[in-house]
């Protein structure tokens, strides 16, 4: 089967991405050791393979590349061996693996995330990789921010992709090193290199929630919703996130008791002391970390457990792996099944631990 490529188009009036600029972004994450690259074939993943591979050069370091093999389409395997070719011509080290297929009619391209996401994770932890780039860029923010816009999401949610993050239970760094920059100045860096790319249907195909937004942010852009606008609210939002994490910080302390290595004791009059969105916000965070669950628990399921504490004849509750008990004026959190190989990696907690180990969720 054929791969169908794509000449860059050299787009006039766009900027392109600078290598130079790269580089230095580059220094904000101290990376100095061997780190992977997840690429796809499409022009973001393509080009973010050659600048990275311009930075591992330039400090004498590894790269590696991950392409996994999503088996949505007929011609998926032929676009990994091209992906190969690429990393080859480079000397980069070419990893892959395949999703088995999914005969899944809704959700399809969640699903495919999600596994992808999971592939990549478990190779990097078997490589011992400790660093993984990823090629979302500008836009993809902007789309990023719109899906989550129309879906009624809060401020962490419309705050949208963190450049830098930790993943996998904090044992990977995740980085999104193109977040600054558009799509076009990256298919026009392609283009000065003569580089081609894969081209992938489904980003037009319109049954897609994302590929609809796309259509939507373009429509505003020309509206007059600019590209720069778009960004300027979205770091304005990460700032007001950022400042309720601080706020967070500093009620953890006050609310949370831990008694051992997962038992946390629930102040329930200080926790309601404390505004809605750091009520929320604490929640998820506990549940997710007694729970050792990396999905994040619907909104419903945590509002109704917040009313539930206030009811007088609340006894005990589930959520996400976690036992929640009340007794007097407290709650007490611990979890369902207790994951040993989790739990010997813990010491005793204390507050800042607990800030630590959460920051990402």
């Amino acid at each position: 089967m054929s791969v169908k490529l794509v000449k860059p188009i050299n787009f006039r009036n766009i900027d392109i991405v600078s290598t130079l600029d790269f580089m230095e972004n580059m220094k904000n994450f101290k990376i100095n050791n061997n780190f992977a690259v997840a690429v796809s074939g499409g022009p973001d993943s393509l080009a973010l393979m050659l600048l990275s591979n311009e930075f591992a050069c330039h400090l004498d370091i590894k790269m590696t590349v991950i392409c996994i093999d999503h088996n949505l389409r007929k011609n998926s395997s032929s676009e990994v061996k091209w992906v190969r070719s690429q990393a080859m011509k480079l000397g980069a080290q070419f990893i892959t693996a395949k999703i088995p297929k999914n005969n899944l009619k809704s959700n399809l391209m969640s699903y495919a995330r999600d596994v992808r996401y999971k592939e990549l994770y478990k190779i990097c932890s078997r490589k011992k990789i400790k660093v993984l780039l990823t090629a979302h860029h500008l836009d993809d923010e902007i789309e990023n921010f719109l899906m989550r816009l129309v879906r009624g999401s809060g401020i962490k949610g419309l705050s949208s992709l963190k450049e830098k993050s930790m993943v996998n239970n904090n044992k990977l760094q995740l980085i999104r090193p193109l977040l600054r920059y558009p799509k076009k100045s990256l298919i026009k860096y392609l283009s000065s290199k003569k580089q081609t790319y894969v081209c992938d249907p489904t980003n037009k195909d319109l049954t897609f929630d994302r590929s609809r937004i796309r259509q939507l942010s373009e429509t505003l852009i020309q509206e007059g919703l600019s590209k720069n606008r778009f960004s300027a609210i979205i770091k304005n939002l990460k700032n007001a996130n950022e400042a309720v994490n601080e706020l967070i910080n500093i009620h953890v302390p006050k609310i949370f008791t831990f008694h051992d290595k997962s038992k946390i004791q629930i102040n329930l009059k200080k926790f309601y002391h404390s505004s809605e969105e750091v009520q929320f916000r604490i929640l998820i965070k506990l549940v997710r970390f007694v729970g050792y669950k990396d999905k994040v628990p619907r909104s419903k399921s945590i509002m109704k457990l917040i009313s539930e504490f206030q009811r007088k004849q609340f006894k005990r509750s589930s959520l996400n792996g976690c036992q929640f008990t009340k007794h007097e004026t407290s709650v007490f959190c611990e979890p369902m099944i207790i994951k040993k190989s989790l739990m010997n990696s813990r010491k005793s907690l204390q507050n800042k631990d607990f800030i630590e180990l959460t920051q990402n969720f």
